[in-house]
């Protein structure tokens, strides 16, 4: 139902300062946006948020916090009780993509190709020109990768901005891209090729007889044997597996044919809970057929802007018209209208967030505390990673590697930099990797290498995958040598993330030591990095960073720490 001018969000402290004839006249302004304004049962909304334009994408959501893409190239952020976080000015028109990693950034892209990442208090962490504007949202990897889909490219960068690869794509998207099952992503091109392309920008692609509607990623049965599900407008299902075993060869077979042509389709376990046309929601085993079906309300006469998800508290139906729960049995949990969305709205934590055409933003809470996404360490901000791609180990037989050689290591290393530094590493990073890291861990060097020691550490933090924080908290904890100690809080830094606690632990752990203040150098570079990891993270995770920045301002502390700990926290609530 529609709501009276009345209901309108909008402080009423704001009229307080405008006289009676402005306030008037801005009433009469919001008077056509109130006509689109979404119906609501009062006692199912939560709280409700002016945006100040209207929305270009659907909401994005994670740990407490939603962010929003606006017109006038504004990006908003609200609390999930309500509150205003932060609002960002992006300086130019967005397109209608965002995309929140497990690290806590939010990935936009302005209309004339500046790609931005924007930390979870709203800080620009940094951005590069894509010369060219996004074909796709950004999808992220299982360590903050992200891979960006431009008109005829592909990209991948680190977490932090490093460009690890590109790669020529000859013809357009023909379906949004989709993650692989194996840390990369897969998607049909318009000439009717399935391409998928791994962490590394290692390139598979195999011709399908005709475009399908959409691809579906399956539930891995075993390790490394991922699989993708091509759904076609006739309801043919088509299977495509073995695209992750080494030999690197796709398989190709067919699922039975679901009843009636898709238009939303997600996957878990092995079942697919599809909704066909003439909303009709059904849940089908490839083995045994359609399980369950039953008729919605939403969803009969739509045909784009559909989602479907799913989770152990059941299957969520979302339009732009509203959303629909239902358990695994079939039998509808919940069922909530809108009116004047502007956005398809989303569902997190048995709250429902939608846009609406009338510039407003609203929370609706849900019947039965249904949730969507699973419930997160507050203290920490990284969703645990779907899987690994190898990157943090020490290589078993560096006490025997034979690299160790000083000059031949030093060609080495150099090779890898200049890899990193022109952005096209792609293929060779697992090994260069693995080099990096038993040339850092000095199993095998004696003390007149240091210098090949701190340049591998170096090389680490400008390479940027997660996954070697763990390798370098142990290193910073168990080396002796200051300088090594740094090279590894300084490469922490870099990467900017630690998602399982390990370098914040080591750090506190190292700053409770008694003694170390003649250690002057080594307590600048740890402010440094503790510095960075707060400000790429944002909250939650900065606030275990800021008290240990505040130690460091001691009047106990060097001058010159104090000023570097100062300097960083200074710049945590610098715009």
């Amino acid at each position: 139902m529609g709501i009276t001018v009345t209901d309108v969000s909008v402080n009423q402290s704001v009229f307080s300062k405008w006289p009676l004839p402005a306030a008037f006249a801005i009433l009469i302004f919001l008077l056509p946006a109130a006509l689109f304004a979404q119906g609501f049962d009062e006692t199912e909304l939560l709280w409700r948020q002016v945006l100040g334009g209207a929305a270009l994408a659907r909401p994005a959501a994670q740990l407490g916090s939603i962010v929003i893409v606006c017109e006038g190239g504004l990006i908003k952020a609200f609390g999930s009780t309500g509150s205003f976080l932060w609002e960002y000015k992006a300086g130019g028109r967005l397109q209608p993509f965002i995309t929140r990693a497990a690290s806590g950034a939010s990935y936009v892209c302005r209309s004339n190709g500046l790609f931005l990442a924007i930390n979870r208090a709203g800080r620009r962490l940094w951005q590069t020109n894509l010369k060219g504007v996004m074909a796709a949202p950004p999808l992220t990897g299982w360590d903050d990768r992200i891979f960006i889909f431009l008109s005829g490219r592909l990209l991948c960068f680190t977490a932090t901005g490093t460009r690890l690869w590109q790669l020529n794509v000859e013809s357009p998207l023909a379906t949004p891209p989709v993650p692989d099952g194996t840390g990369g992503v897969a998607a049909v091109l318009e000439d009717g090729a399935f391409i998928r392309v791994d962490a590394f920008g290692q390139l598979l692609s195999a011709p399908l007889d005709a475009i399908p509607f959409a691809l579906l990623p399956l539930t891995p049965k075993a390790e490394g044997k991922a699989a993708i599900a091509a759904l076609y407008s006739d309801g043919l299902m088509e299977l495509i597996t073995g695209y992750g075993d080494s030999g690197g060869k796709s398989a190709r077979g067919f699922l039975a044919r679901l009843p009636k042509p898709p238009l939303a389709a997600v996957e878990q376990d092995g079942l697919i809970a599809a909704l066909l046309t003439g909303g009709e929601l059904a849940l089908f085993s490839p083995e045994k057929g359609v399980l369950w079906s039953t008729a919605t309300a939403l969803a009969a006469g739509e045909n784009q802007g559909i989602e479907l998800t799913w989770n152990e508290d059941g299957i969520y139906l979302l339009s732009k018209n509203g959303g629909e729960g239902y358990n695994l049995k079939g039998e509808r949990l919940w069922s909530m209208q809108l009116q004047g969305s502007s956005t398809v709205p989303i569902l997190e934590n048995g709250v429902l967030y939608s846009c609406g055409k009338d510039w407003i933003f609203y929370a609706y809470r849900l019947e039965g505390g249904t949730r969507l996404a699973a419930s997160q360490n507050a203290a920490s901000y990284s969703l645990k990673a779907a899987g690994d791609y190898g990157l943090g180990k020490v290589p078993p037989d560096a006490k025997e590697q034979n690299i160790i050689r000083a000059g031949f290591l030093s060609d080495i290393l150099d090779t890898i930099d200049a890899r990193v530094r022109q952005g096209n590493i792609g293929a060779s990073e697992p090994l260069s990797t693995e080099t990096l890291i038993g040339v850092a861990d000095g199993s095998g060097l004696r003390a007149e290498n240091i210098d090949q020691r701190l340049k591998a550490i170096s090389i680490l933090g400008l390479i940027g995958s997660r996954e070697t924080v763990p390798f370098l908290a142990g290193l910073f904890r168990r080396e002796k040598d200051v300088r090594i100690k740094g090279a590894a809080a300084e490469a922490i830094g870099a990467i900017g993330v630690d998602p399982d606690g390990s370098a914040f632990a080591v750090f506190t752990e190292f700053l409770m030591m008694p003694h170390i203040y003649s250690q002057e150098r080594l307590l600048s570079n740890l402010a440094a990095s503790i510095g960075s990891l707060c400000r790429f993270s944002g909250p939650p995770l900065s606030g275990r960073g800021i008290p240990l920045l505040v130690s460091l301002t001691d009047a106990s502390q060097p001058k010159s720490v104090r000023r570097r700990a100062e300097r960083e926290l200074s710049s945590l609530y610098r715009k």
